[in-house]
């Protein structure tokens, strides 16, 4: 195999890497909804507190990723 192609194959598998990874964060996202209203009925304040920063650091995960899909 030439460099070239080695290239290729490695940029291809970085792409599907973050392809993966986008939509298992996707599907994560749409879990989102039910827990803050889980949290909220359990008042667990703490706890939503914190999986509201989680949410907000997956999402900024989404918008790198996409970028990088995109570019």
């Amino acid at each position: 195999m030439s460099k070239k192609n080695n290239n290729d194959e490695s940029e291809n598998y970085e792409l599907k890497k973050e392809y993966e990874a986008y939509k298992t964060l996707q599907d994560w996202v749409k879990t989102v909804p039910d827990t803050l209203k889980e949290l909220e009925e359990k008042g667990e304040t703490d706890k939503l507190i914190k999986y509201k920063k989680q949410v907000k650091l997956v999402l900024q995960k989404l918008e790198d990723i996409k970028f990088a899909l995109e570019h």
